[in-house]
């Protein structure tokens, strides 16, 4: 019996792995840096300027490995290959997003700080409070980790968001700012898709359900205008896939409710910032990019403004984030003018914009994963 030596192998792969290693370093050093990620719809870090300040203080070394993670050469290609293989492991969580029955991906509730949530309940009370001529609503969505908790994993930890919905309601309502609250009524359209199964926001439908219920305590004639639901795309894979890696692969659909053509409203939208003025809530260009969900209003902007010829509805400002964005289009059709403004973009001074437009009621549509990490909306209230 020939004995066989392995030795050869071991060798060959002992300078292999070396040499792979350095190549890898060296296209870390030659490639050049990526702004923006499609793939995770972020922008990636660039690289740190170093300071004496922030060696000492540690915050160098944080930035700088934030940056080589981001930079780190076929990142995207890694971040899959991961996350297949802790699938294989049994593992059902990455990067806060958990791999859900049904196929859905539930991204995690962080509960928020007491003193960041306080200044921001404490800044749309104070607003409230100074503003008592015109009527004040918040629409606060809750995620897909609280409507479909039941699709979490059995290992999930279970948050309840509820109770924080709950805080935000009573402190505003307490201040004069009537709470929609859309939880019930999503809830009992769970057999439906209310959420992306690849993506953090609420679908169309969940939108149109929320505008149902949001009709009564806004005095809204939804019987105004019929709609037709349409596919606009059957390949759209959102922010969660890409930043948990899991479902690579899967492509949700992503629909828009038309009016139906003997009753659609004329309307202009005006990207105010921007100069421009189109005859659409949908950008369909986005629909060509890794971003779908730009399609409605073309992405977040500081402000838009919408114009119409109904006679049913005043001036309407809403501030908002992006899980607004498929809900404006049901409203539009009941206000002569709606201003949206997202605080996050936004810089200018909210009083001047309310006496100019002459604004008569306002409302807060956020979801509540963004509403609770919110460092913006205190700034626009309240500017300092």
């Amino acid at each position: 019996m020939v004995k066989r030596s392995y030795k050869p192998f071991f060798r060959k792969l002992s300078y292999l792995f070396p040499a792979i290693l350095f190549i890898v370093l060296l296209l870390n050093i030659v490639l050049p840096d990526r702004s923006f990620s499609e793939k995770e719809n972020r922008v990636l870090a660039s690289r740190p300027a170093l300071s004496v300040d922030q060696i000492l203080s540690g915050q160098a070394e944080t930035k700088y490995e934030t940056y080589v993670n981001d930079q780190f050469v076929l990142r995207d290609l890694w971040v899959t290959l991961k996350a297949d293989f802790d699938i294989l492991l049994g593992k059902t969580e990455s990067n806060g997003v958990y791999l859900g029955k049904s196929g859905y991906l539930l991204e995690s509730f962080t509960p928020p700080a007491d003193k960041r949530l306080t200044a921001t309940l404490d800044a749309i009370t104070s607003f409230a409070q100074s503003h008592t001529g015109i009527h004040q609503y918040m629409l606060l969505a809750p995620n897909a980790v609280n409507i479909l908790k039941s699709h979490l994993p059995f290992s999930a930890p279970q948050v309840n968001q509820d109770q924080y919905i709950d805080r935000v309601k009573d402190t505003v309502s307490s201040a004069g700012v009537t709470f929609i609250d859309v939880r019930d009524t999503l809830r009992n359209h769970m057999d439906e898709q209310l959420y992306y199964k690849t993506d953090h926001h609420w679908t169309t439908q969940a939108a149109y359900y929320a505008y149902l219920a949001a009709s009564d305590p806004l005095e809204l004639n939804t019987a105004q205008v019929s709609y037709e639901k349409l596919p606009a795309s059957v390949s759209f894979q959102g922010t969660l896939s890409a930043k948990s890696g899991f479902r690579s692969s899967a492509k949700d659909e992503l629909d828009v409710f038309l009016p139906k053509s003997d009753v659609a409203p004329e309307f202009v939208v005006n990207y105010v910032e921007e100069r421009k003025k189109v005859g659409s809530y949908y950008a369909a260009d986005r629909l060509k990019t890794r971003d779908k969900y730009a399609m409605f209003f073309d992405g977040n902007h500081a402000q838009i403004k919408i114009t119409t010829p109904s006679a049913e509805g005043g001036n309407l400002l809403i501030l908002k984030d992006s899980y607004a964005n498929c809900l404006i289009p049901f409203l539009a059709p009941h206000y002569r003018n709606i201003v949206m403004i997202d605080p996050r973009y936004y810089y200018g001074n909210l009083e001047d914009l309310i006496a100019a437009e002459d604004i008569r009621e306002i409302l807060y549509i956020y979801n509540a994963n963004t509403f609770f990490a919110d460092t913006s909306l205190e700034l626009t209230l309240v500017p300092q």
